[in-house]
């Protein structure tokens, strides 16, 4: 084998699962962890000989709730694998593959796949038990018993129905983690049992052996070990069983749970007479932190297989990142794992994200910025402002570092670009300051510069989180700010829209206590009366406010203290940090929300009503301004206008007739006053039209030239 895997250790419970991914005719390996993420590996080598080339820590971003458990199956028979991921909540997250069998595309069906909760730690996999053409479903818990659902639907169309949670009185004692595989070759499946060491008085971590001396249309399994092949890592071990050798013979694959590192055991015998020769305890040299889960698939289709790994969900301590995915660049032969990527199925901050959506280079659609712990993640839109595509750029936003970072971008000068605000966690030390970061640059490219580390000085407890909204209409931004303390600071910008001037009104604005719910706000205008409505997270909802006040007075109200209809989520993941955003330019507003494991929820609005106002105005400037002048023109005028964020516009200069004679300019344009001089030396006398057509309106008048 041309490359064993030999990272280092330090990753905490593996669990190996291996499958052709690709479908290139070799296995990939994928390794979950305790830490709730998945790496894969990609095996480049052969089906004899393979070689695992790491791909990623993060797997497509997957981030479950603890322990994920993989399971790749073609669960709908069109011809690509399908994953399960089982949690420490007892729950399995399904990802339908909505790709090929060469281009993998994961999309996330369900975070409680069938409504099923075994209780505790879901270890989940499928094989077809009755010989009836579809997959079976068993599901290991923390208390060592197998449930089991039979397939009671068809190949295309799956219809689980719960059979057992005690599957033929196996009990292992703690945290069982079965695999099937016909390892004696006798056209049945036998299974093998995973399980955790940290009671020692059931035993140590031990794999358990069953082998079925029924038949493949009717399983019996007889009890053979509790210490098969002699194994006893002292580890959580999760088995899986794979040909990565393509010799027509299963190998076997062991995860473990302190250093996060893979075993592999090569069969050397037959399809029909096992035996099992140790080759190493660190295979590949991977290693994902806590809890590896690995799982090999052809994900590409390219006939070998890749690698993907999960492990526990991230905490302060850990890297970012949640389903590892190694690429199989290697033959079926001789696998060669690659990294690709540490983050494969979703967005991963580590923990506590926070987010904010802006128009970053001016564009015309929303870039994404998230916070975790001290720096800033930085996601391009490279797609268009109807049909986003996120890119992550940096993990170091210019290299802003402040400590519990929490952005909030808006042009406090109204000088055409955006500027960034950000509270402060302070432990054990002086209150917390509130950052300003100038924007020196363009619209285009941000240039951010440090002008205060303490903009308004206070008595602040341990962390700070920026708001700032026209709460008063006239024009310029004001500023909340909560605290870890339950207040709701006011400053109300007394100065201009170009110079603001922060002044302390209140540190229980309209009586509002955060704590009570959580301390992350945001204003929109959601009822487009006018005036800004005020919303809160909570643990499992969203606290809606409304303004029943006038834009200029505010007066806000406790409308939906559960929540707001479609916004609630679980206890498990909730809500940190949020964002409204325009997300699809369909005219209503999106919800976008940080969750506690790092990860983010998105809300689509598909009311198909602009129920919601424009989006919070990150850009302050006086009302449309369209003018032209001189009028009349001898030959010369300047045309003038005024947008009030990034989007395309044209200016354009028509005859009487209708017809165009010029174009002054057309594309992006940046927020802001735009002043275009119209020549007229070479257009005859007479009435001209100027018309400025907008993504948010249009305006035309009317020139007179003169000779």
């Amino acid at each position: 084998m041309a490359n064993v895997l030999t990272l280092g250790g330090g990753e905490y419970e593996s669990y190996p699962e291996f499958t052709d991914i690709d479908f290139d005719g070799d296995y990939d390996l994928f390794i979950g962890n305790f830490w709730g993420l998945v790496h894969h590996w990609e095996n480049i080598g052969t089906p004899q000989e393979p070689e695992f080339q790491f791909v990623t820590d993060s797997l497509d971003l997957i981030d479950v709730p603890g322990y994920s458990k993989l399971s790749f199956i073609d669960l709908d028979s069109d011809d690509d694998f399908d994953l399960f991921i089982g949690n420490y909540y007892g729950t399995i997250w399904y990802y339908e593959n909505v790709g090929t069998s060469q281009v993998y595309n994961l999309f996330l069906e369900t975070e409680q796949f069938g409504g099923i909760d075994v209780g505790q730690n879901a270890s989940p996999c499928l094989v077809d038990i009755n010989s009836d053409g579809d997959y079976d479903l068993f599901i290991g818990n923390k208390n060592g018993n197998i449930w089991y659902y039979e397939n009671t639907g068809t190949p295309d169309s799956c219809d689980f129905t719960y059979m057992t949670d005690y599957f033929d009185s196996i009990d292992v004692g703690d945290y069982a983690s079965p695999e099937f595989a016909d390892v004696d070759g006798d056209g049945d499946y036998d299974l093998f049992v995973g399980r955790d060491p940290d009671y020692p008085i059931n035993g140590p971590g031990d794999v358990y052996f069953y082998e079925n001396v029924g038949n493949a249309q009717q399983y019996s399994f007889e009890f053979v070990t509790t210490d098969y092949l002699g194994i006893d890592e002292s580890i959580y071990t999760v088995t899986d069983l794979v040909d990565i050798d393509a010799d027509g013979d299963y190998d076997l694959f062991i995860g473990e749970k302190y250093n996060g590192i893979i075993w592999y055991y090569r069969n050397d015998g037959d399809s029909a007479n096992y035996d099992f020769t140790y080759v190493t305890d660190n295979f590949a040299g991977i290693d994902v932190g806590y809890y590896s889960s690995p799982e090999f698939a052809d994900i590409d289709g390219d006939c070998d297989y890749d690698l993907f790994v999960g492990r526990e969900p991230d905490w302060a301590a850990q890297t970012p990142g949640d389903v590892f995915f190694y690429e199989n660049i290697g033959t079926p032969q001789q696998a060669d794992f690659q990294l690709v990527t540490t983050n494969y199925l979703s967005i991963d901050e580590g923990h506590l994200t926070h987010m904010d959506w802006i128009d970053i280079d001016a564009d015309g659609d929303e870039d994404m910025f998230t916070a975790c712990g001290d720096e800033l993640q930085f996601y391009r839109n490279v797609g268009t402002n109807e049909t986003p595509s996120l890119i992550r750029e940096t993990s170091n936003y210019q290299n802003i570092v402040v400590y519990g970072i929490s952005p909030f971008f808006c042009d406090i000068d109204a000088d055409g670009d955006y500027d960034l605000f950000s509270g402060e966690g302070v432990l054990g030390g002086p209150s917390p300051g509130l950052h300003l970061f100038i924007n020196r640059g363009t619209p285009e490219e941000a240039d951010f510069i440090l002008y205060s580390d303490n903009l308004v000085p206070g008595t602040y407890h341990v962390i700070i989180y920026p708001t700032l909204a026209d709460i008063d209409a006239d024009e310029d931004f004001d500023l909340f700010l909560c605290d870890q303390g339950g207040s709701y600071f006011h400053f109300e910008n007394t100065g201009t829209i170009y110079n603001p001037n922060f002044v302390w009104r209140s540190d229980n604005w309209q009586g509002i206590d955060p704590v009570q719910i959580q301390r992350w706000s945001r204003f929109w205008d959601i009822d487009e009366d006018g005036d800004l409505d005020l919303f809160f997270n909570g643990d499992e909802n969203v606290a809606f406010y409304r303004n029943t006040g006038t834009p200029d007075s505010a007066v806000m109200t406790l409308e939906t203290p559960y929540g707001i209809t479609g916004l609630n989520y679980s206890v498990t993941t909730g809500i940190w940090g949020f964002d409204i955003v325009d997300i699809d330019a369909d005219g209503d507003g999106d919800f976008f929300g940080g969750n506690t494991n790092g990860g983010a929820l998105f809300f689509r609005n598909v009311t198909g009503q602009n129920e919601v106002g424009p989006k919070r105005p990150d850009i302050l400037f006086p009302k449309l301004d369209f003018s032209i002048g001189p009028n009349p023109a001898n030959p010369v005028t300047w045309i003038s206008f005024t947008l009030p964020s990034p989007q395309e516009a044209t200016l354009a200069v028509y005859n009487i007739l209708g017809a165009k004679v010029t174009t002054l300019t057309s594309g992006i344009q940046p927020p802001g006053t735009h002043n275009y001089l119209w020549n007229a030396a070479e257009y005859s006398s007479g009435v001209y039209i100027i018309r400025l057509d907008a993504r948010e309106f249009e305006a035309t008048d009317r020139v007179v030239v003169l000779k």
